[in-house]
């Protein structure tokens, strides 16, 4: 993997090592696998990290090759790719699918990755940047190198979900703002907790239909569990949601989808947006 910056005048007379620490937020440990493992060059010829840059430099840092998850079994699998470069992917997960390996699933959204990276020569571990329970459905995003990982986790990445609840909200927009903590002695399960961490959901109604609602919600923290705690706290659990009390076990698993998602690209600074189509349950439950 390589990145490319060309200096500019303000950036004249730093250390490459100052720039990429503190212009390019590489991380120490990164820097020093990039002197022992990777390459860097100006204009083509290798420097130190010790160089001092000069106006219109052409810098070039190749990124050591990751080790690809060696306990995590390659398994082919009919990825559907919503986005894809040399930095980042998107996928849009179906329902049912567990993104990494626990003690119930063997079988994970990791694995196709580390099969999907096999088969296109793709030199990396798997970074898992948002993740989603086994039961959610739609976009997730992954980086292809820890650089890009590092930038997008220091990021406000902007995500709708649709979900589906029990009957019909008495304000059909509004926030919830109720603290989340783990409902012991559960290792998997929380609850609306005054003494948890505080977690605040954004929502709205789109359709009403006869004994539920189908919502747009919005998270401003990122909590486990946050949507289908909240609207089991407020009497609208989601609809399939064994775990929160649902009364209506439609589907297996709650009805949550992960819809769009908008980020900054972590290299090149242009606005991504993907949308993620729905899963046939969905359909079936609102249409």
């Amino acid at each position: 993997m390589r990145l490319n910056w060309r200096i500019k005048s303000k950036d004249e007379g730093k250390l490459v090592r100052e720039y990429l620490l503190h212009d390019r937020a590489f991380s120490n440990r990164l820097l020093k696998d990039v002197k022992m493992y990777g390459h860097i060059l100006v204009d083509g010829e290798a420097v130190t990290v010790k160089y001092p840059l000069k106006k219109n430099d052409r810098l070039c840092v190749h990124l050591p090759e990751e080790n690809n998850h060696k306990k995590i079994k390659p398994v082919k699998m009919d990825l559907n790719v919503v986005y894809e470069d040399d930095f980042l992917l998107i996928i849009n997960k179906p329902r049912g699918l567990a993104v990494l390996p626990n003690m119930n699933d063997s079988i994970t959204l990791a694995n196709g990755l580390v099969e999907y990276f096999k088969k296109n020569d793709i030199k990396s571990s798997i970074h898992i940047v948002t993740r989603l329970d086994k039961w959610t459905s739609g976009l997730v995003l992954i980086a292809k190198n820890r650089y890009s990982h590092h930038l997008l986790t220091q990021q406000n990445i902007h995500r709708e979900y649709r979900a589906i609840v029990e009957g019909h909200l008495r304000q059909k927009k509004g926030v919830i703002d109720l603290p989340i903590a783990r409902n012991l002695p559960s290792i998997i399960e929380r609850k609306v907790d005054q003494n948890g961490k505080r977690a605040i959901t954004h929502y709205q109604v789109i359709k009403e239909m006869d004994n539920r609602s189908f919502i747009s919600v919005r998270l401003e923290t990122g909590r486990t569990h946050q949507i289908r705690v909240h609207f089991s706290h407020i009497g609208h659990p989601l609809v399939g949601d064994d775990l929160y009390c649902s009364n209506q076990i439609l589907i297996e698993g709650q009805a949550l989808h992960a819809r769009s998602i908008q980020l900054m690209h972590p290299i090149n600074q242009t606005r991504i947006h993907c949308v993620a189509s729905y899963p046939e349950v969905f359909i079936d439950l609102v249409y």
